[in-house]
């Protein structure tokens, strides 16, 4: 399936879930909120070894994510009672990806833009104190842009240029936090999510007197993002 196609099934699942709680809700509770904010990220990577054709890439060699900071953008709709859904999402943050292993010495060796938005279930418990505790789970789905490789990498394998291939993945999500409310329509936002991310990255040097060799890894993401939001409820 295209990347086109699956953006595509990712919007008609957004839709149909807006739907479906849009008919579910009654509207005297219907809410929708806004919210807006800073998300640092932390990567838990673990990747496998670079492979390659025999004789064309060292053992050992795996790859590192930075953690990073966004801009994150959540729209909620309530469906009934504590029951609301979740659109999760923001600015793709760039990441940074170093060498790792045996090739830590080469630094910095790619760097693409990710995009995860998330679909959540979200149950929001009777406030403590005036403070709403919520807890949800979902889906997420990841895609790539912007994806580079740096002449560090393509040098390093004796090449002349280098580019990457990042396949698009389905996870899970899990969400976390406390809501405290300002006044009628605004609140104070402070969340936990853990995505679950695998991907496949497959890489192609220009190399003289070879042609194009293909090399691939396999990596587990699985980041932690932290958010402070501000939110605004209509």
């Amino acid at each position: 399936m295209s990347c086109i196609n699956k953006n595509k099934t990712t919007a008609a699942c957004f839709s149909i879930v807006l739907f479906c709680a849009g008919a579910h809700a009654d509207s005297g509770e219907q809410e929708n909120v806004i919210r807006l904010g800073y998300a640092d990220i932390h990567f838990h990577t673990s990747t496998s070894d670079l492979e390659g054709p025999p004789g064309t890439t060292p053992p050992g060699i795996k790859t590192d994510i930075n953690n990073t900071q966004t801009l994150a953008l959540i729209y909620e709709r309530r469906i009934s009672g504590p029951w609301s859904v979740l659109l999760q999402g923001g600015l793709p943050p760039t990441l940074k990806i170093d060498a790792a292993g045996t090739a830590k010495s080469i630094g910095r060796v790619a760097s693409a833009k990710a995009w995860f938005p998330a679909v959540i279930l979200k149950y929001k418990f009777r406030d403590i104190m005036g403070i709403h505790p919520y807890i949800g789970a979902g889906i997420n789905y990841t895609f790539y842009t912007n994806k580079h490789m740096t002449d560090a990498y393509t040098n390093a394998f004796g090449g002349t240029s280098s580019s990457v291939k990042l396949d698009n993945t389905w996870g899970g999500v899990f969400k976390l936090g406390l809501e405290v409310p300002v006044d009628k329509n605004w609140i104070f936002d402070v969340g936990y999510s853990h995505y679950w991310i695998k991907n496949r990255a497959t890489i192609t040097t220009d190399t003289p007197g070879i042609g194009e060799v293909e090399r691939t890894i396999k990596a587990q993401a699985n980041p932690d993002a932290f958010g402070l939001m501000i939110g605004y409820k209509f």
